[in-house]
């Protein structure tokens, strides 16, 4: 029996159009990684649970 090679760097998936609006905000994130402008996925999270815990802060008047 043969063994199936599935190579990892080709899609199998069919082709997605994107909007311009869509790419627009890809391209912009893919030319700020290229930048070095990036934070690991830990640091993301910090970031996160500090606005949540911001925005969920009770204000009086």
């Amino acid at each position: 029996m043969r063994e199936l090679q599935i190579d990892p760097f080709v899609s199998t998936e069919p082709a997605v159009e994107l909007d311009s609006e869509t790419r627009r905000i890809l391209e912009e994130r893919v030319k700020s990684a290229d930048q070095g402008r990036l934070v690991s996925a830990d640091e993301a999270r910090e970031h996160i649970k500090e606005w949540l815990s911001n925005s969920a802060t009770t204000k009086t008047l």
